[in-house]
């Protein structure tokens, strides 16, 4: 029987052909034509993009306090300002910043440890994060707008405040949030979603563009009343 495998064997190694010259390389004049189904413009995301989803509050203390949470799937919540803050636009310059919130508390003082957040500062709605000062001495104190502990804040910014002009992940954002998992959920409830985002700023911008209309039509109807009223005075009979 073990003859028969040996011959069964040697018969089929008699019919393999380990030659390369009948292999017919396939041609590869189709490349040009894949890379051309390739949409090589499109913008890949980016990670703050990718992984986090984007909150908003607006007119946190004043009109265009506007701020972002960034929320993560694990929970992390990363605060920056919203691009509607007033301290983006061109008229404000950015003279420094400082985590220092009161005499005796200094965010950059925070220190944590172990996976439980030990010894992380607690942060409610309406404590302060930094604060913001203008060259034009006008100060914005910037809210945390969500509980939870404070994991770290961005010291680069008090080196260089112009940061804060930046996208968070090429260093605008200004600190790590780490919310209660108990509120976690319901916190989201009273932020704003991206589109809902976009509605409020509409909105915003409707309802001043509509106060300065009837504000300068107030004082033009103003100025013309004043027009009239000085053309109707009688001329004062001179003596003679």
């Amino acid at each position: 029987m073990t003859d028969n495998i040996n011959m069964n064997i040697d018969e089929g190694d008699s019919e393999i052909n380990d030659s390369d010259d009948e292999y017919e390389i396939p041609p590869d004049n189709d490349v040009c034509d894949m890379l051309d189904e390739v949409n090589l413009n499109t913008e890949l995301p980016i990670i703050t993009d990718r992984y986090f989803i984007p909150y908003y509050k607006i007119d946190v203390q004043k009109k265009y306090d506007d701020i972002c949470i960034r929320i993560h799937s694990n929970r992390i919540c990363m605060l920056s300002l919203a691009p509607s803050h007033a301290l983006l636009q061109n008229k404000y310059e950015i003279e420094k910043l400082s985590f220092k919130v009161t005499e005796k508390l200094d965010r950059t003082a925070n220190k944590i440890s172990g996976k439980g957040k030990r010894g992380a500062q607690p942060m409610q709605a309406n404590s302060n994060i930094c604060i913001i000062t203008c060259t034009n001495g006008e100060v914005w104190p910037i809210k945390c707008c969500i509980f939870g502990k404070l994991i770290e804040v961005n010291e680069s910014l008090v080196e260089n405040p112009q940061l804060l002009k930046k996208p968070p992940h090429k260093g605008g954002y200004i600190a790590i949030i780490l919310p209660n998992i108990k509120i976690a959920e319901s916190m989201k409830n009273m932020l704003l979603t991206e589109d809902d985002y976009k509605v409020a700023i509409d909105k915003r911008e409707n309802i001043l563009e509509e106060m300065n209309n009837l504000q300068n039509g107030d004082t033009s109807k103003r100025a013309r009343d004043n027009e009239f009223s000085s053309s109707d005075k009688p001329e004062k009979m001179q003596k003679t």
